[in-house]
């Protein structure tokens, strides 16, 4: 897995790596666990949601999960990118875009940490990681998630700017 990082700011790093196809899936048969019942155990720690693009349309779709995190009304249709981008602090946008763009024109992924406004003068920090894919009839996309990162980010206040691991 290849590695890049810039720094969003001070505190919080961007990492973007590629996926790779060799990569090892954990094996989870022998436990007993439904897909269903991962994805629930998983987003029950904290806000999180799912998210997809389709690049030949450019819509994208997010769960409800993820319109609660930008603060958005909840839609089932294509998201408003306008207003979704308007969410985004200025300083992070472009990167974002970046990186979105190289994971659907290289075929990859993406990891990156970026700050959401939230209210007057105020951010929360959300992480998204994402992949390329191809549906079962050759049409290209993008899957991903985002989380809100309060644990990692109340742990920058308390212990200072320790090395992230995300």
């Amino acid at each position: 897995m290849e590695l890049r990082s810039k720094m969003l700011s001070e505190r919080m790093p961007v990492v973007r790596f590629e996926f790779s196809e060799t990569d090892p899936v954990q094996d989870l048969d022998h436990i007993g666990l439904t897909d269903a019942e991962i994805v629930e155990l998983v987003s029950s720690r904290h806000a999180m949601g799912y998210w997809r693009s389709d690049l030949a349309s450019g819509h994208v779709f997010w769960s409800k999960g993820v319109f609660d995190i930008y603060g958005m009304e909840f839609t089932r249709g294509p998201v408003n990118l306008t207003a979704a981008y308007g969410n985004v602090h200025a300083e992070d946008l472009n990167l974002m875009l970046e990186l979105i763009e190289r994971a659907a024109s290289e075929k990859t992924g993406f990891h990156y940490v970026l700050r959401l406004k939230n209210g007057e003068n105020g951010v929360k920090y959300v992480r998204s990681v994402g992949r390329c894919r191809a549906t079962s009839d050759g049409r290209e996309e993008l899957i991903g998630i985002v989380e809100e990162i309060i644990d990692q980010v109340r742990l920058v206040g308390v212990l200072g700017n320790p090395p992230m691991a995300i």
